[in-house]
């Protein structure tokens, strides 16, 4: 299902997934289930919608080598990963292309690189499907 776990393709043995549709924690916290060994390079943030972020941030510290944060929520997000032991913040502004760059740079196997951001895409985007082709198109010019 487009922008629901979209695998887009696997760069240097690392798979990109989209789950732009990963518009909630509830929806986020599916994905990252998704992956039972871990190793995500996780994308996330967006519009913030100040939901709980405990067990979000739980699953986050279990299964997330790095997380990268965008947009309006990033500062929240990063306090609360802060408090589960999350300690691999990188921050992206505004920006999908250096999300998107930066987890390129660090991904190695068996990392699988997952957008998933736990939030609206109203801070940078009109919807989530243009947030994911726009995600899509950066990880395809790779």
């Amino acid at each position: 299902m487009e922008h629901r776990l979209e695998w887009v393709r696997t760069v240097a043995g690392v798979p990109y997934y989209n789950d732009s549709k990963g518009t909630n924690t509830d929806a986020s916290e599916k994905a990252l289930e998704a992956f039972p060994d871990g190793h995500l390079i996780l994308i996330a943030g967006g519009h913030d919608k100040l939901t709980d972020l405990g067990r979000f941030m739980g699953l986050v510290k279990e299964k997330v080598d790095t997380l990268i944060l965008l947009g309006e929520a990033a500062d929240r997000f990063e306090e609360e990963a802060r408090k589960a032991g999350v300690t691999d913040i990188r921050r992206a502004g505004f920006s999908m292309e250096k999300a998107v760059q930066s987890a390129y740079t660090i991904a190695k196997p068996p990392q699988t690189v997952l957008l998933s951001p736990a939030c609206s895409s109203y801070d940078m985007y009109h919807h989530f499907e243009e947030r994911g082709n726009d995600f899509k198109n950066i990880v395809r010019s790779l």
